[in-house]
């Protein structure tokens, strides 16, 4: 495989990423086009449920502490200059 080959299919490989990303973001679009406003708050309330138990039943195993916690938040979360 030359350079050539190479370089196309990094091309083409980038191309089918982005179709990929487009297909998954219609597909969610779709999805939630068929929820009203108190489907989405009772299921974003239940995640939010869920998320918080995981977190203390890790935090009581001692897989992870809170301030490892806290840091892993700050750090998932764009900075104010990444924000467009």
């Amino acid at each position: 495989m030359d350079l050539l080959d190479v370089l196309w299919n990094s091309s083409q490989d980038v191309k089918i990423r982005d179709v990929r990303t487009d297909i998954d973001r219609m597909k969610v679009e779709r999805d939630l086009s068929g929820w009203d406003a108190r489907e989405l708050a009772a299921e974003n309330a239940e995640l939010k449920l869920r998320l918080g138990l995981l977190v203390r039943l890790l935090i009581s195993k001692g897989i992870i502490n809170a301030q490892e916690y806290a840091a892993l938040i700050t750090e998932a979360q764009p900075r104010k200059d990444d924000r467009s």
